[in-house]
């Protein structure tokens, strides 16, 4: 869905498209901005050239005593279904989520950097959310915490449905609410407001819970979705002991190498152990307490500026390592400000209308005060270049064949111009540069 080629060159930032796919735009910026965001902060940042790939799971498999995953990394990266005989390797690529088994680099999920403006899933940034987490769980006395397991959200993966089966047979111990993101324009009302925090079991589409909610309880479920579940950061917040459900979780965030089980969360191998694990934390309590408390004043420290210093010690050791020069390849689009993303990524002028922060502090080089601002970039780098049309479709017979078909595209929020050019945008599309 996005993977990107991102190069600092003498304190800029230039990216290159090769995926971002057209139904996902409104997550697109997410990708970026932990880069951004590090050059904003730490303006000395050394020339980097990177590849992120922005999906949930590794790519680059090496699995020790399988040499068929290595080989197939090599075809699928190094162009011409070579092995490795001719000394070339895959490139370094960095993407959300590492395991043992791939030699995937650790980049930061999109939900670290979701959009200020409202959006599907609901969620702040970290940046909003992290203080407001801290001062829920601050705001809940231990003894005041309801004492239930609970998970509220999509019960999509198998693990997930263990889950919600087990919490089914098991309603003195566990709450599992079901709750998908098409239920966010129907259902209207808090588990609290219609009695229905304390009820154990499993509901479906009843109710919803703010974070905020969430904190209320005394143990809070983190089961797999895809390969992880990247709310494992909020529920440590909560100071609620978070129990880590290891079935299908073959999957970590850069932050989760720093935590122990049993000291900062307590960990259960399946779903069906949930229940004994309840009952023996209620048997020992301040044990449970200790937990919930480290494991806050752990990822207390993860704010927006830790993620930051985090991204400087990575790229700066990641910098030292590259052996070429590092310039911005042809066709690359500068981007100094979030809204130069925004507007990069826009699908329509609504849809710009509903993501632009008008926030000039959040630009590597803010304009100065008193500078007169107008089109196309109000003080960014923003001149009117969209991603490639083929980044952003999936053009397979079974997708969408036809979407960019130049005559008659599926959409004209892309741009045609081969690689090596200047990304600009469809003739028939609204004058971005001019918004």
């Amino acid at each position: 869905m996005y993977c990107q080629r991102f190069q600092v060159h003498d304190g800029k930032l230039y990216i290159t498209d090769y995926a971002a796919i057209f139904f996902d735009r409104h997550y697109a910026p997410a990708r970026v901005l932990p880069l951004l965001d590090t050059l904003r902060r730490h303006p000395q940042l050394r020339n980097l050239d990177i590849v992120v790939a922005g999906n949930d799971e590794p790519r680059v498999h090496n699995v020790p005593g399988d040499p068929r995953l290595w080989r197939r990394s090599c075809q699928r990266y190094c162009g011409d279904g070579s092995s490795t005989s001719d000394g070339r390797a895959p490139p370094a690529l960095f993407s959300s989520t590492t395991n043992r088994a791939t030699l995937d680099l650790p980049w930061l999920d999109f939900a670290w950097f979701f959009p200020k403006r409202p959006h599907k899933l609901r969620t702040p940034p970290w940046s909003v959310l992290h203080p407001q987490l801290l001062a829920a769980g601050r705001s809940v006395p231990w003894a005041t915490k309801v004492e239930l397991a609970m998970h509220t959200g999509n019960v999509g993966s198998a693990q997930r449905k263990l889950l919600a089966a087990v919490a089914q047979g098991s309603p003195d111990t566990m709450l599992v609410n079901e709750l998908f993101i098409g239920d966010h324009n129907t259902i209207r009302k808090r588990c609290v407001e219609l009695g229905l925090h304390r009820t154990g079991g499993y509901q479906k589409h009843r109710c919803f819970m703010t974070f905020e909610d969430q904190c209320s309880y005394k143990y809070l479920l983190n089961s797999a979705s895809i390969g992880y579940a990247n709310k494992f950061k909020s529920l440590l917040l909560c100071g609620s002991v978070v129990l880590y459900v290891r079935d299908g979780m073959r999957h970590q965030e850069f932050y989760e190498h720093g935590l122990l089980a049993g000291v900062h969360y307590v960990a259960v191998d399946r779903a069906s152990d949930v229940p004994a694990m309840v009952r023996w934390l209620q048997k020992n309590d301040e044990y449970a307490r200790a937990v919930a408390h480290a494991g806050r004043a752990r990822m207390a420290s993860l704010d927006a500026r830790g993620l930051s210093d985090f991204m400087l010690e990575l790229l700066s050791q990641y910098s030292k390592r590259l052996m070429f020069p590092v310039r911005p390849q042809p066709g690359a689009v500068h981007i100094e400000c979030e809204d130069d993303l925004w507007r990069h990524y826009a699908l329509s002028r609504p849809w710009l209308e509903g993501y632009l922060t008008r926030d000039n502090t959040t630009c590597v080089h803010p304009p100065d005060p008193g500078t007169k601002l107008g089109p196309p970039g109000w003080g960014g780098a923003y001149r009117g270049s969209k991603p490639r049309c083929y980044a952003s479709h999936d053009q397979s017979p079974g997708a969408q064949p036809h979407a960019c078909d130049f005559a008659e595209p599926f959409s004209t929020a892309e741009s045609w111009e081969p690689d090596g050019m200047w990304p600009r945008a469809h003739p028939k599309s609204d004058r971005w540069d001019s918004m």
